[in-house]
């Protein structure tokens, strides 16, 4: 290993490189960082090849393309020579090795270029453990990521271009390629569009006469066919029978082609390209029968198998076959829940338990609390949230986290089952009083950067039931003066009696009136007894601020939606 300076067109991208797209923005980014800062990090290369003896790139084609941009740019020489790490001792293999390490350590390839660089840690024999530790990805990452090598060509390059989800893609693995370009334009267009629905789509409910390849006359159930009753739409009925069929007659398959070929093996879901390739002119291959979930049976002729970890060959395997299948579980699944339904209907003590379980493992939070938790004007609000989630806190049993009870109260669930536990013990006023709590934290006005000037919302009703009076809970301050223009200042002046001691506020500046404004409300709201004009100056409210609110540039009396509704 020796660090050489080498021109920099000297230099080669490596084609095994598992990365095949870059971000020109990204290169151009690094590019001006090398400008100012220099190169940072040396390039590695394997030992020159070829008669025009160019370095094979093995780490570093991100800076060998800024590099090459900024001599373009002419902001470095043509000639330039660069430091290059030269590991003259590498075959092609362990050179590809150190790539495909490298660019997954960097986290910013793509699923299938990982799927690429992961294959080529499978090739060089490493296990699914080393590749594990090797790359800093979990074990059944790397399963996910290898699934991907399944997919047709037409597939992947919609996921490349982000036509399908990377969720979507892995689920579309289970099918042959025919299959998933059959599928490919119903999920991209949504009419597949989950995991499930793509799932059930492949591995489907009942097959049809056309997949089957064994002799009609051999399956004994009914069918289901429409008018025409061609192959294609013709169901079996006894989706069991035909599977069991299917297989069978897939194991004559391979049992007829041990006879004319090296080898033959059934493989039942995927077939993985990593565990076997194509064999070369003169080579006499084996054959692999593949019986898919759906049914579809594919024969893979002229193979040569690969020398691959028994822990990669492993992860690969299908699981196997349930008991029972997906709308067996789901038989059960919808019966078990319509009982349990039905006892709750004479147990609500039990129902109400639901209901704040599932609040309190998964709380909704008003946008109010973070709004105000960062404002001085939210103090006795958040007063009032910590006092009754202390208490609630004592009743469960549990003690704050420093002082925010509010915060360890909120986080005390860390599953249904965890949250269904703690509200189970408490007596029933305790659960009442849970209950509300969850309940109040979530509610407050929709949309907050409108005014709710309805007085049927759901909100105006509320507060108007409850008789909220905003002077008890807001005084003008600060923040808000200071958003008023000088002439709506004044106005605030006469309408709270304010005009009495400071006029119409023509001999002030807006910095001056609005401190001595604030200390003013703030001053009379803390006082016992008042004149009339500190009287009229505690009762002013903002328009806004009254339940309905009203805005003071809705120019007609427009009728609201409950209206419409009622008159419709």
């Amino acid at each position: 290993m020796t660090i050489e300076m080498i021109p920099l067109k000297s230099l080669r991208p490596s084609s095994g490189n598992p990365r095949k797209r870059f971000d020109e923005g990204a290169i151009a980014g690094l590019a001006q960082s090398i400008k100012t800062d220099g190169l940072l990090q040396n390039l590695v290369a394997a030992k020159p090849e070829g008669r025009k003896r160019t370095y094979p790139l093995i780490s570093g084609e991100r800076r060998y393309r800024a590099l090459s941009l900024l001599v373009e740019q002419g902001d470095l020489p043509a000639d330039l020579s660069v430091p290059v790490e030269v590991r003259g001792d590498l075959t092609e293999s362990e050179a590809l090795r150190i790539a495909a390490i490298e660019n997954i350590q960097r986290e910013d390839l793509t699923p299938l270029e990982e799927a690429e660089a992961i294959a080529t840690l499978v090739g060089s024999g490493d296990g699914l453990e080393d590749i594990a530790a090797q790359t800093g990805l979990s074990a059944s990452t790397i399963k996910r990521r290898l699934v991907l090598l399944e997919l047709s060509d037409s597939v992947k390059k919609a996921l490349c271009e982000a036509k399908i989800t990377l969720a979507q893609a892995e689920a579309m693995g289970l099918g042959s390629h025919d299959e998933q370009d059959d599928l490919l334009e119903q999920v991209i267009s949504g009419w597949y569009s989950t995991p499930t629905d793509i799932r059930e789509c492949l591995i489907g409910e009942l097959p049809s006469v056309a997949l089957a390849i064994f002799p009609k006359e051999d399956y004994s159930g009914s069918f289901t066919t429409d008018l025409f009753g061609d192959d294609e739409t013709t169901y079996f009925d006894d989706a069991e029978q035909f599977h069991d069929l299917q297989r069978a007659a897939a194991e004559q398959l391979v049992a007829d082609y041990e006879r004319k070929h090296d080898w033959a093996v059934l493989v039942e879901g995927r077939f993985s390209p990593l565990e076997y390739r194509e064999a070369d002119e003169g080579e006499s291959g084996g054959v692999v029968v593949q019986l898919c979930p759906s049914g579809n049976v594919e024969i893979h002729e002229g193979l040569i198998r690969k020398l691959v970890d028994a822990s990669v060959s492993e992860a690969l395997k299908p699981k196997p076959k349930s008991t029972y299948a997906r709308p067996v579980r789901e038989y059960f699944a919808m019966h078990k829940s319509a009982a349990v339904q039905v006892e709750l209907l004479s147990n609500p003590r039990k129902a109400k338990e639901i209901g704040v379980a599932k609040a309190l493992f998964r709380p909704s939070l008003h946008e109010c609390y973070s709004y105000l938790s960062r404002s001085e004007e939210g103090k006795s609000y958040r007063a009032a949230l910590e006092s009754e989630a202390a208490a609630l806190l004592d009743l469960l049993g549990k003690k704050a986290r420093g002082d925010d009870a509010f915060r360890t109260l909120l986080s005390l669930a860390y599953s249904y089952e965890s949250a269904f536990e703690l509200v189970s013990g408490l007596y029933d006023a305790g659960l009442e009083r849970l209950f509300a709590f969850l309940t109040v934290i979530g509610f407050g006005q929709d949309q907050c950067d409108e005014l709710d000037c309805r007085e049927s919302s759901f909100f105006n009703r509320v507060a108007i039931a409850i008789g909220t009076d905003m002077k008890k809970y807001w005084l003008p301050g600060v923040w808000f003066l200071g958003r008023r223009t000088l002439g709506q200042l004044r106005t605030v002046l006469i309408e709270s009696g304010l005009s009495r001691l400071y006029g119409c506020g023509k001999a002030y500046k807006k910095s001056e009136l609005v401190p001595i404004m604030a200390r003013y409300f703030a001053k009379v709201r803390d006082m016992d007894d008042l004149e009339p004009d500190q009287k009229q100056a505690r009762n002013w409210l903002p328009e806004a601020m009254s339940f309905p609110a009203i805005d003071p540039d809705r120019q007609t009396d427009e009728p609201e939606e409950a209206d419409l509704a009622e008159a419709a």
